[in-house]
C-alpha cells in the first residue's frame, strides 16, 4: 500500500540503531520539509517498509546473499 506522511511515523533503516521518528531521518538525510508530504511511503499491512531517500525497513532488508527488489523513487 502507498500512503502520504501523517506525521508521527516511526522508521529503522540501520539494524544496528533504535527507531526513530520521520521527522528526525528526514532532517538528517537533509530533506526540506516541502519536499516530505509528497514522498509516497511503502507499507506492507501497518508496517512501513521503504521511505524514498531513506531507505528499506531494517527487518525488511535482503541479506548478500537473497534475491531482492530495488525501489528507486523519481521526484517530480
Amino acid at each position: 500500500m502507498v500512503r502520504s506522511l501523517n506525521g508521527g511515523e516511526r522508521f529503522r533503516p540501520d539494524c544496528r540503531r533504535p527507531t526513530r521518528t520521520l521527522k528526525h531521518l528526514f532532517q538528517e538525510a537533509g530533506l526540506p520539509p516541502w519536499q516530505r508530504q509528497n514522498l509516497p511511503l511503502l507499507y506492507l499491512e501497518e508496517i512501513l517498509v521503504v521511505v524514498p531517500g531513506i531507505g528499506v525497513a531494517c527487518d525488511f532488508q535482503a541479506s548478500g546473499d537473497e534475491m531482492g527488489l530495488v525501489i528507486t523513487w523519481w521526484p517530480g
